[in-house]
């Protein structure tokens, strides 16, 4: 049965450093790639920020990336294609060396977030030893086991998902709150009425999806 882990990283130690120092407040997702060549993909990352202006200007210091170039824009977000510098790309081949599978690769408030499926428990005590081997700082968070065809994480809509990892990167969930849901309504650009729903439909998914009757 594959395995699923929840795994951080600091951007110090990887890609967008220098984005981040001067755009702290921004977020990005990978949300594709593009292959050009045999030995290089460009990803695609979608950045959320004030004014996309001071990603795109930030890119071009930031020496992770080479090559970025915007899309398009609308809203407060932008989506990019770039290439990574040589020391994100090798850390990414460590990070995923073997039969793995990158599901979900974000970043916001200086960390990496990723999901990365393994084909077993053992490949993924492999990766994590080579990471401290090579000096890579990763923080494993979560691991389970997929049991199911489709990953639980299908069961929210788009829109929802999008909303909770925004509650949860900006510590909406923290006793105190760091966030309200008027400033997730803001840096969405959506109405707190959205807001709201969107929460309360993702949080009665996820209760569905963990409420199932355990097996016998």
């Amino acid at each position: 049965m594959s395995t699923i882990a929840e795994i951080a990283l600091p951007t110090s130690e990887f890609a967008l450093r220098e984005t981040f120092s001067q755009v702290p407040g921004a977020r990005f997702e990978v949300v594709g790639v593009v292959a050009h060549q045999a030995e290089y993909v460009m990803p695609q990352l979608r950045a959320t920020a004030t004014d996309i202006s001071t990603v795109e200007t930030a890119f071009d210091d930031d020496g992770t990336v080479t090559d970025a170039k915007l899309l398009t824009k609308l809203n407060g977000r932008g989506l990019f294609s770039m290439r990574w510098g040589a020391d994100v790309a090798e850390t990414l081949s460590v990070i995923s060396m073997g039969d793995t599978t990158v599901l979900t690769a974000r970043a916001a408030n200086n960390r990496w977030s990723f999901r990365i499926q393994f084909v077993d428990r053992d490949t993924l005590s492999t990766v994590y030893e080579s990471c401290q081997d090579t000096g890579i700082p990763i923080e494993v968070q979560n691991v389970h086991k997929r049991t199911t065809l489709l990953d639980e994480s299908h069961k929210l809509t788009e829109q929802q998902y999008e909303t909770l990892r925004s509650a949860m990167d900006r510590g909406y969930y923290e006793i105190p709150r760091n966030a309200t849901t008027k400033d997730l309504a803001e840096e969405l650009g959506v109405s707190h009425q959205a807001v709201s729903e969107r929460l309360r439909r993702g949080h009665r998914s996820l209760v569905e999806t963990g409420l199932t009757a355990p097996s016998e």
